[in-house]
């Protein structure tokens, strides 16, 4: 049909403009809406951090990312799936998103993270600290193949 013919016949023409605009409406409000839309998949890590608890030292790992708050609300926490370098899914965690600091307000950036595991100081005291190293060193090596996350959910900061 071509475009002459189209608006020649003005009800014609009206019903396909009404028609195309009520599809892009639709489409931008779900867009809107989609959850994977306002967060979607950012880079992450595992940072190890030693510490020390009552039996001795101890080995923390925590999940960090880097998240933008594309939301209406502050936000102080997300859901987060982690994948390897591969894409392959191999867990979930809520990040924290405070950790001393302000929420997350629409429109801004900041880290989030979560502990992951703990390796403490009761299993050094049982298995000695060579067996120890060697523990927290595989844990390391298989945690530090975490590359991205995917934001599934947001914990916001209550308003009340």
């Amino acid at each position: 049909m071509s475009l002459a013919i189209i608006i020649g016949d003005k009800s014609l023409f009206y019903s396909v403009l009404f028609w195309r605009q009520l599809f892009k409406s639709i489409l931008a409000l779900l867009l809107l809406v989609s959850p994977s839309f306002s967060a979607g998949n950012v880079p992450c890590s595992v940072n190890l951090i030693f510490t020390n608890d009552d039996y001795g030292p101890a080995a923390e790992y925590n999940l960090t990312a880097q998240v933008t708050n594309r939301t209406g609300r502050p936000v102080i926490g997300v859901s987060a799936l982690f994948f390897d370098g591969g894409k392959k899914l191999l867990g979930n965690t809520e990040l924290d998103c405070l950790n001393g600091r302000p929420s997350l307000n629409p429109g801004s950036t900041g880290q989030c993270s979560g502990l992951l595991q703990t390796i403490d100081g009761k299993m050094m005291e049982k298995f000695g600290t060579t067996t120890w190293t060697d523990i927290v060193n595989f844990q390391l090596k298989k945690l530090d193949s975490i590359v991205e996350c995917k934001i599934e959910g947001f914990r916001y900061k209550n308003t009340n």
